[in-house]
């Protein structure tokens, strides 16, 4: 079939590729969704106080477990020799086969960042147990200041004890530049496994977190080794390599090295995304 898109067929397709997604990933999500009731268990038992910040962590560490395990669990057979076949004879265009398989992936970080939270908030609502204070943001920045305020560390003027640091300050500066690149670094991540899954036909997940590891080391190295040639780390004196006293010239980095990743992060993230629409579209069985 070709690649035309009609919106009667791709929801037909929605709801069976739903359904699949239930009966494979359906349990693994209620999982996920539900680890940080065994931090609330624990402050029950052992009768203490669980700030936010960890239950965050736990929140974003399952989020990235729920994007490793997505795609090979609920859509690990679509390009298998004899399995694979089925998705193949589907009477759908393969432009409906890869939004409705980009659909759920994404849909998973999603689903288990909305579910986590509204379990966390109810388990905050109960009057027993070791939390206290609802989780009200999601990006690092934001919250580590909710942190901060929580456990006293940061006075009226938003700055921290007796350091004199303006974490305010800090925030309006990078805040909003991390979590696009974290929106976009989180969908690129979903990207890398969907493409994995469609490459490797055993041990989907672990070969592709591999590859994963070793492609992101090779660009930190490049970036570093391009940084230095470019003389673009303005904290290191050029010839003593002391740090540097020039706040401006830091925050400048910081913000330029941001900006860079970003758009880095974008262009990687469209191109992978387009290689997976390719590779699906021409998968051999």
């Amino acid at each position: 079939m070709n690649n035309t898109f009609n919106i009667n067929r791709f929801g037909s397709l929605l709801a069976f590729d739903g359904k699949k997604y239930i009966r494979s990933f359906g349990l693994s999500l209620a999982i996920l969704c539900g680890l940080n009731l065994v931090l609330w268990l624990l402050t029950l038992i052992f009768n203490f106080t669980m700030p936010t910040f960890p239950r965050w962590g736990v929140i974003y560490f399952a989020v990235f477990l729920g994007i490793i395990m997505v795609p090979s669990k609920a859509f690990g057979d679509i390009n298998l020799s004899r399995e694979g076949v089925r998705f193949a004879m589907l009477p759908v265009s393969n432009l409906e086969k890869y939004l409705s398989y980009v659909f759920f992936c994404l849909l998973t970080p999603v689903a288990i960042i909305l579910g986590s939270w509204a379990i966390d908030s109810l388990l905050t609502l109960l009057p027993f147990g070791g939390f206290e204070h609802y989780i009200k943001h999601f990006g690092m920045f934001s919250m580590m200041q909710d942190f901060l305020t929580e456990v006293g560390a940061l006075n009226d003027s938003g700055v921290v004890g007796d350091a004199d640091v303006d974490i305010q300050a800090v925030f309006d500066k990078f805040g909003s530049s991390y979590e696009w690149g974290t929106i976009i670094g989180t969908i690129f991540s979903v990207g890398i496994f969907m493409f994995g899954n469609l490459l490797f036909k055993t041990h989907k997940t672990a070969k592709t977190l591999a590859c994963m590891i070793g492609i992101s080391y090779i660009i930190s190295l490049f970036m570093q080794s391009f940084f230095f040639a470019k003389g673009i780390y303005p904290w290191l004196d050029g010839d003593t390599m002391g740090i540097s006293s020039d706040i401006d010239s830091i925050t400048g980095f910081i913000n330029g090295a941001m900006a860079y990743n970003i758009i880095i992060n974008l262009i990687l993230t469209i191109g992978l995304f387009i290689g997976i629409y390719y590779k699906l579209k021409t998968q051999k069985y």
